[in-house]
C-alpha cells in the first residue's frame, strides 16, 4: 500500500505524488495548496481529478479561489485521511516498517491507531 506522509508544504507536485495514493497522512506542519488556481490556471497534477471528489463543495472552492489548508483542516476537507502529531511520525514509520507483509488492512489499523491518540488541533470547530 502506498502511504503518503504529508508534513510539510504540499503543493503543485507534491499534491501529485500524494493525493492519489490510498493513505494520506497530514500534520500540524501541513501547507496543502493549488497556488496555481489562485492566478488562474487550471489545477495540475490530478487536481481537477481529485478537488471535485472532495466531500461537500470544498474542493470547488479549493480550485476556484487557491486557499491554502492547514494542519488537522487538510484531513477534514478530505485531502488527508489520517492526521498525526509530526513528533509521532518517527515511530509511526518504524511500525509501518515493522509489518511482515503490509496489507491495505494491517497499514490502517496502524494509521488508525495513531490517529485516534492524536488530539492536536480538535479544539477547532
Amino acid at each position: 500500500p502506498y502511504v503518503a506522509l504529508i508534513d510539510g508544504i504540499t503543493m503543485g507536485g507534491g499534491v501529485g505524488l500524494s493525493v492519489h495514493g490510498d493513505f494520506r497522512v497530514a500534520t500540524e506542519k501541513t501547507l496543502f495548496a493549488m497556488p496555481e488556481t489562485a492566478i488562474g490556471l487550471f489545477p495540475d497534477v490530478g487536481g481537477g481529478y481529485f478537488l471535485p471528489r472532495l466531500s461537500g463543495k470544498i474542493g470547488y472552492y479549493l480550485a476556484l479561489t487557491g486557499f491554502r489548508l492547514k494542519g488537522r483542516d487538510v484531513q477534514k476537507a478530505g485531502v488527508a485521511t489520517h492526521f498525526v502529531e509530526s513528533a509521532k511520525l518517527p515511530s509511526l514509520e518504524n511500525e509501518l516498517i515493522m509489518l511482515k507483509s503490509p496489507s491495505k488492512d494491517d497499514v490502517a489499523k496502524v494509521l488508525d491507531s495513531y490517529h485516534a491518540k492524536c488530539t492536536f488541533g480538535e479544539e477547532k470547530p
